[in-house]
């Protein structure tokens, strides 16, 4: 995945941002019009280039600052042709810049309708799911992990808690917070349902694979829940999305959400304990391990450039 960044920058900033641009080997194609931006006023530069240069391309609009405000918008490009410069566009790196990686951890996390929703849908298909027949319940549980946005809100927090942003800390922890009462809630409701059709009980429960999966899980499960905590960052910073319901699945996180709401409903106090301390265990894979893969490519891959925004 190739950028485009178009940037509007003061007129005073144009030709500075533009020699810092020139210079930049990543930069395959450059354009400016002058005294075409409105809001903010000045010139729109345009700017193509590999992938492995976003970041200091970023760090030049971030530089046009200084001499007054700037608008940036950054975008992938499908393909990108340049002559003389076909092998570098082939090796080009696939590392998503600060801006968009965090941009796509707020949009899901965000507290939203949607948001709230897709969480207490997740907790009742979970519950539903873990009160199943085995293929059922594999297909319920796949299902709950992924249509419930219970992991981008920890990816954020963990991005925050890198970036020492207390504005983004604390917008994290109240998506976290809201988000995960209403994953409970989704699945009290369903097992509420299930017990009324007489399909919840504590048989039911007892014979459960999935249950025991989640309230007591073996090395090798924590295995895989550590491995996609640490796989889900690591598909979100590099253009990889497409294959983020693998990292979900291997996390118990909405599962364990359904459990904790089952056992608040059911009046088990043991069995509300055990979702919870699932559910704890499960945000700390994902915000610590998620914060090393973030803390790693702050240095190794963004060198410690600090985001526009």
């Amino acid at each position: 995945m190739h950028h485009t960044v178009e940037m509007s920058v003061p007129s005073t900033a144009t030709d500075e941002t533009l020699r810092a641009l020139e210079k930049l080997d990543g930069v395959l194609s450059l354009h400016v019009e002058r005294g075409v931006g409105v809001k903010p006023e000045g010139d729109v530069i345009t700017v193509h280039a590999l992938n492995r240069s976003i970041d200091a391309v970023l760090a030049t609009a971030a530089e046009a600052e200084r001499h007054g405000p700037i608008a940036v918008v950054t975008g992938g490009l499908n393909s990108l042709v340049a002559t003389g410069a076909q092998g570098a566009i082939d090796d080009d790196a696939d590392e998503s810049p600060w801006e968009e990686f965090e941009r796509t951890l707020r949009h899901h996390g965000r507290l939203s309708v949607n948001y709230l929703l897709l969480m207490t849908i997740g907790g009742a298909i979970a519950v539903a799911g873990l009160l199943s027949p085995p293929v059922p319940q594999a297909l319920a549980l796949a299902a709950s992990a992924v249509l419930a946005p219970a992991f981008e809100p920890l990816g954020e927090l963990a991005t925050a808690l890198i970036r020492r942003s207390a504005y983004a800390i604390r917008r994290a922890v109240v998506s976290v917070v809201v988000g995960y009462v209403l994953l409970a809630v989704g699945g009290g409701l369903a097992f509420l349902v299930l017990r009324a059709l007489g399909l919840a009980s504590p048989s039911t429960i007892a014979s459960s694979e999935g249950m025991h999966l989640v309230v007591d899980p073996t090395a090798a499960d924590w295995l895989v829940a550590a491995g996609g905590a640490a796989a889900g960052l690591i598909i979100i910073t590099s253009f990889r999305e497409a294959v983020l319901a693998g990292a979900l699945i291997a996390l118990a996180l909405v599962p364990a959400g359904g459990v904790l709401g089952m056992g608040v409903v059911a009046r088990d106090g043991g069995l509300a304990l055990q979702g919870l301390q699932r559910l704890g265990e499960d945000v700390a894979l994902v915000v610590v391990l998620g914060g090393l893969v973030i803390l790693g490519k702050d240095r190794l891959m963004h060198r410690g450039r600090r985001p526009l925004a």
